[in-house]
Formats: C-alpha cells, sequence, structure tokens
C-alpha cells in the first residue's frame, strides 16, 4: 500500500535555498531514490532517517553549514551559557565518587560547548576525567568541536578523543543532551489486522509512504 506524502503548509514561508543547498538536496534526493530501487522499491523508515541525517556529506548532520546556534536551525542549553554544564558536573563528580573516577563520554556533542562547560567545572572541582570521548559520527561537527575545545579549554586536549562507535571498554559516565531526536526510528501503524511497517518509496518525482 502506497500513500503519498502530504505538502506542509507551514514550511512555505521558509526563506530559499541557496545553489549549495539545492545542489546538496538533489544530490541527497538521489542517493535515498538509489537506496530504494536497489531495496527493491521502497526502504524501512529508520533506514531513510538515517541515510537523510548522515549520508557522508550530504545528511544535515554530515553536510557543512550552521546547525546550532543564532545563525544556525535550533539552540540548545548549553549555547546559552555554562550553567547547564556546571549542573551536570556536579552529576559527574557523584558518579566519579562511586566508580572511584573514570572517563566521560558524551554522544553526539554537538558544537561542543558542553564538552568545555563540562571539562572547565570538572577541573575547578578537582576532579577531571581520565578521558573525555566524544561519540561523534559527523566529520563536519567533529571540526568544530576540536576547534572550540583547543580555543576554550587546550589544557585538556590531550584527554579528548572522538570516536564514531561505542567503545568496548568503558568505566564513567555517559552523557547526552537532546540526542534522542537524532537517532533513526522505525515507525509502525496498529490496525485491526495487525501491526503494520511504515516504509518509504519514491514514485519519480517525490518520496511517499508504503505499509508492509
Amino acid at each position: 500500500m502506497v500513500h503519498s506524502v502530504s505538502r506542509r503548509p507551514e514550511l512555505a514561508g521558509l526563506p530559499p535555498l541557496s545553489k549549495e543547498e539545492r545542489r546538496r538536496s538533489k544530490r541527497l534526493t538521489e542517493t535515498l531514490a538509489e537506496e530504494i530501487d536497489r531495496c527493491g522499491g521502497a526502504v524501512d523508515f529508520a533506514r531513510f532517517m538515517e541515510l537523510a541525517l548522515y549520508a557522508p556529506g550530504l545528511g544535515y548532520y554530515t553536510s557543512e553549514g550552521p546547525k546550532l546556534g543564532a545563525h544556525g536551525d535550533f539552540v540548545t542549553a548549553p549555547e546559552l551559557g555554562d550553567l547547564f554544564a556546571r549542573c551536570l558536573a556536579r552529576q559527574v563528580v557523584d558518579v566519579f565518587d562511586h566508580v572511584d573516577g573514570g572517563s566521560v563520554l558524551e554522544a553526539g556533542a554537538g558544537s561542543g560547548r558542553l564538552a568545555a562547560g563540562l571539562l572547565a567545572e570538572l577541573e575547578k572541582r578537582e576532579r577531571p576525567p581520565h578521558r573525555y570521548q566524544i561519540l561523534e559520527p559527523s566529520p563536519a561537527l567533529q571540526a568544530r568541536q576540536r576547534a572550540l575545545l583547543k580555543n576554550v579549554v587546550p589544557q585538556w586536549s590531550d584527554r579528548v578523543e572522538w570516536l564514531t562507535a561505542w567503545p568496548l571498554d568503558f568505566r564513567g559516565v555517559v552523557v547526552a543532551n537532546e540526542l534522542l531526536d537524532a537517532l533513526p526510528v522505525r515507525r509502525f501503524r496498529v490496525t485491526e489486522s495487525g501491526i503494520r511497517w511504515l516504509g518509504v518509496a519514491w514514485d519519480g518525482t517525490r518520496f511517499v509512504e508504503t505499509e508492509s
């Protein structure tokens, strides 16, 4: 079963795309259409979302351009000041007390401001982590995080490590701020005949919703 994806009227007021944004949007559309064709005409929504967000150089989080802050698309608590990081650092210290120290693993570090704030506050409390690991799949965000941390907390640069997969051996605290909405999810609909999984197909001109 195939349903058309309706156009959202509230998107009509958005500013026009730049030439580079149009090029990237076109290439991402082609990449998604190719994946749908390779999978037999439809893909699970989670796969569609994964490519839309993380396709190398094309996805929302892996492409160039501002994401966070006044010139980006959204603002999170760490971007507004250091209060959030200072409060969170107290909880990190509490955990360190129970596990005899350890490291911090931040999943999806955004601009790097939370990492910088945590490292600065943990230094004040004389409880710096053994390592500060950042799980970040986006090369563009990795570069932004490196630059900010080098500028704000250069004394801890030798303890910061970037990862693209979860470590096999870890002891310490895992933190994540506003991460769940950036993780691919499966969609489904409950009907009288049972659960129907929702996917995405390409009709040659636009993406459409499917059920299976």
